[in-house]
């Protein structure tokens, strides 16, 4: 009767499985996407709520929309995001809005993380109707301002944009400001304590159904080096005839 192998070879044998595994194991955690550790989703209250109303008469804020210019496709893809406060806390009230106002939503969330991208989630029930509006520029508005959705005429809004999926970081780009004009013939807009100081125009929307927002300010890139909150006046007139200023402060812009 022969004695079991106790050689070295054999005991060497009996190790090779583990460390195989172990190299396995490592080649696929290295072409295993890893999320980015600064993206965070903010928590929303409640469900998402959401409503679609073909026959609307809108009357509201004058600041209808506040974004980055390539936000509009990322809800229907759930990657709207905005940077968080310093303070590490943040309530937000989410607000999208379709330029001819038949959608509309208005959603809370929060947040209690470190300073971090957060990701705002954005699960429509009604994803053909809003990818409807959400498939091109300038026909969806959105706004996440500071504090709960009670507050009627905010003045401080985070800047939502889109994430880019590939780099795990937010997209950059211009900024949208929608406004409802009312009854003005004219919008201009300024940055102010940029070193600029110059009213630029906005421009008045032609095409299509604009109940909900009639003008578009357009600022090509956020200034470099500017401080946050980035302060923007608004200046409206109706036939040379100014009406009166309204400044909005947009939150970690960087």
């Amino acid at each position: 009767m022969s004695k079991p192998e106790t050689s070295a070879n054999a005991l060497l044998c009996g190790y090779r499985m583990p460390w195989r595994a172990i190299a396995g194991l490592l080649l696929l955690l290295a072409v295993m996407p890893v999320p980015a550790a600064d993206i965070i989703d903010a928590e929303l209250q409640g469900s998402l709520l959401e409503h679609h109303a073909p026959e609307v008469k809108v009357s509201g804020n004058i600041i209808v929309g506040v974004m980055g210019a390539s936000a509009y496709h990322a809800l229907t893809r759930d990657l709207l995001a905005i940077r968080s406060p310093d303070t590490g806390s943040a309530t937000l009230c989410l607000k999208v809005t379709s330029r001819d106002g038949a959608y509309t939503s208005r959603n809370g969330y929060r947040s209690d993380t470190a300073p971090a991208i957060l990701r705002l989630p954005y699960r429509s029930r009604m994803q053909d109707t809003l990818g409807g509006y959400a498939s091109k520029p300038g026909h969806i508005a959105i706004t996440a301002t500071r504090g709960d959705c009670g507050i009627s005429a905010p003045s401080d809004y985070y800047l939502p944009l889109a994430i880019d999926s590939d780099r795990g970081e937010l997209a950059g780009g211009p900024v949208s400001i929608y406004i409802n004009g009312f009854d003005a013939t004219d919008v201009y807009y300024r940055l102010t304590g940029t070193g600029d100081g110059e009213f630029r125009d906005c421009h008045y929307i032609e095409e299509g159904r604009h109940t909900a927002y009639n003008f578009s300010c357009e600022i090509p890139e956020l200034p470099s080096g500017s401080a946050s909150p980035l302060t923007v006046e608004i200046l409206r007139e109706v036939y040379g005839r100014e009406l009166e200023p309204l400044t909005i402060n947009i939150l970690a812009t960087r």
